[in-house]
């Protein structure tokens, strides 16, 4: 089996991924490079000095390495962390050994800090807080051992050792934290998608309740006709073709609602159409403000405007990566206006404003002197415009 977990990274969110690997790449560099300014201040002598910067420089890497795991998501789970435990061992030898020569000791508790955060973090869930904890404890000990051991003049064990330990615990916490966070971010994602597709279940539910409504219904009248039909012919002929014709009524008008529940026609009148956009699109995380009075709309041109909100709604569940959705209803003057914009503009394919749906709804509007318009009006917003008026109102 493949070590790397399959990790779904939220779509338009590649750059918050490298923010924060990037982030945490550039604070432990930035500790080491601070740990190297007292390297070359500090007279440790040829081979200490060659020692430490050797142990630097694999510290750099290994954090790069351990990062690398987390951001890959590689599966510690069934093995044990001896690679991290290791490498923050020797980091934190490493780092009293260092310590017995400078005037400023402190500063190389960024070592086993750098080394032993990405450790943690690329650690099983499981045993991160007993890495941290020992990890901390270690630094504490060993440290504390080196100074009392051999120290420069002037330099206080407590303090240095107080400080150190304060360096690698703060440092641990921070690179924990922003690995929950991106975790969070990563679920947020999921229960996103999950939200989206149960209300797709929800509203595929509906359609298939209100065609087993139907045709449940019409089926069982033609039955029952059907079988009238033939216990009377041959007795009564003339009854038989009157039931016969209901017959064919029957099947033309179960035919007929079906293909409006089939279109989304039956029943379903502006007020609906707008209720089904907003539940839906709130599944989906979007937030979502309606503006104006449905009731505003003439009874004429509610189909239209409802099928310009069912096309808009799903535009933006389908093709952008949307946040916040306005939904606007205006009518002045006997002109009725529904624009329904979004913020999704940037991830919205060129080819989404002259597509069949879109197209659809400019030959429907057409039948009634109406226009529908879809573009970008802003930096970050997209708008799908319908725009008709009231049938009568050019006479008033």
């Amino acid at each position: 089996m493949s070590d790397v977990q399959d990790v779904r990274e939220p779509g338009g969110m590649s750059w918050l991924r490298r923010y924060i690997w990037a982030s945490l790449s550039f604070s432990g560099l930035t500790g080491l490079g601070l740990v190297a300014i007292d390297l070359f201040r500090t007279d440790f002598g040829v081979v200490n000095t060659i020692l430490l910067a050797a142990a630097l420089t694999a510290a750099a890497v290994q954090r790069i390495r351990f990062l690398g795991y987390t951001a890959n998501a590689v599966a510690f789970e069934a093995r044990r962390p001896t690679e991290q435990i290791l490498t923050s061992a020797c980091a934190v030898v490493l780092a009293a050994h260092a310590a017995r020569y400078t005037t400023w000791p402190e500063v190389w508790a960024l070592l086993p800090a750098v080394v032993g955060g990405a450790g943690v973090i690329s650690a099983p869930r499981a045993v991160r807080s007993r890495l941290a904890y020992g990890l901390v404890l270690a630094t504490a000990a060993t440290v504390a051992l080196a100074l009392h051991w051999r120290r420069i003049p002037g330099v206080e064990i407590l303090p240095a050792v107080g400080v150190s330990v304060l360096v690698v615990a703060v440092f641990v916490v921070i690179d924990l934290l922003t690995v929950r966070f991106w975790d969070l971010v990563l679920e947020l994602d999921h229960a996103r998608a999950l939200a989206g597709e149960l209300a797709t279940a929800r509203e595929r539910l509906r359609f298939s309740a209100d065609l087993h409504d139907i045709q449940g219904h019409s089926l069982q009248a033609i039955i029952l006709k059907g079988q009238l039909t033939e216990r009377l012919i041959g007795k009564d002929d003339q009854a038989a073709r009157i039931h016969a014709a209901e017959l064919t009524e029957l099947a033309r008008a179960a035919l007929a609602d079906t293909r409006k529940v089939a279109h989304s026609y039956r029943r379903v009148g502006l007020r609906t159409e707008v209720a089904n956009a907003v539940e839906l699109m709130q599944a989906a995380g979007i937030e979502v403000e309606v503006r104006g009075e449905v009731a505003a709309i003439a009874p004429p041109l509610q189909q239209p405007f409802g099928a310009l909100v069912r096309e808009g709604t799903t535009n933006v569940l389908r093709h952008s990566r949307a946040t916040r959705c306005v939904l606007s209803i205006e009518v002045s003057g006997g002109t009725s206006v529904v624009r329904l914009g979004n913020d999704g503009v940037r991830h919205v394919p060129d080819t989404v404003s002259d597509g069949s749906g879109v197209l659809g709804l400019r030959e429907r509007f057409g039948t009634i002197g109406g226009e529908v318009t879809a573009a970008q009006t802003g930096h970050d917003w997209f708008e799908l415009t319908g725009r008709a008026r009231e049938p009568g109102s050019e006479r008033r």
